[in-house]
């Protein structure tokens, strides 16, 4: 896969480029990890040692992807999306280190996970509500992702998710 967003700002040079190797998968790990000891409740160590450890089983393709965004040679953030079902993707990592620019990195970002899930022929992308902050839930409701309850597929529990339709624009197409 090659780079899908490069730019220049006043910030220097930034690139959001997938998840492939194995340098990349352990820059997402470390930034998931930096996440998880960043916010102010008790975490569960045991379950964030064993998803840090599968990885890359979890957000490799087909089941799932990953993005990195970098500025000025630096990982400040990433996004892991899932496959719940054939018309369904789900983010399941979403994480921007702070700063001032948090919300355009944000928005950067989350434009190429939903490129990705459009160009891959996704109907629906969602985010569980509960496990999205709320700066970044900002980020969700500016681009269309409302809330509504669904039932988990696993549990057959209701669930409010923040879901946004998608409409396939495959980047090839037949005339």
């Amino acid at each position: 896969m090659r780079a899908l967003k490069m730019n220049t700002t006043a910030n220097g040079p930034w690139l959001i480029t997938p998840v492939v190797r194995d340098k990349d998968f352990l820059d997402m790990k470390d930034l998931f990890i930096e996440f998880a000891t960043a916010i102010d409740f008790e975490l569960d160590y045991q379950q964030l040692l064993r998803e840090s450890a599968s990885i890359k089983e979890t957000y490799k393709m087909p089941k799932g992807v990953g993005f990195l965004l970098k500025t000025n040679n630096e990982t400040i953030g990433c996004v892991a999306l899932r496959k719940v079902n054939y018309n369904t993707v789900e983010v399941r990592k979403f994480y921007v280190r702070p700063s001032t620019a948090f919300q355009r990195w944000s928005k950067k970002l989350l434009e190429v996970a939903i490129d990705w899930a459009n160009q891959s022929n996704y109907k629906k992308m969602r985010v569980e509500s509960a496990s999205a902050y709320p700066s970044l839930k900002k980020v969700f409701a500016e681009a269309d992702f409302r809330e509504k309850l669904v039932r988990d597929e696993n549990t057959s529990e209701f669930v409010k998710v923040m879901e946004k339709a998608l409409v396939s624009v495959p980047e090839y197409f037949e005339l």
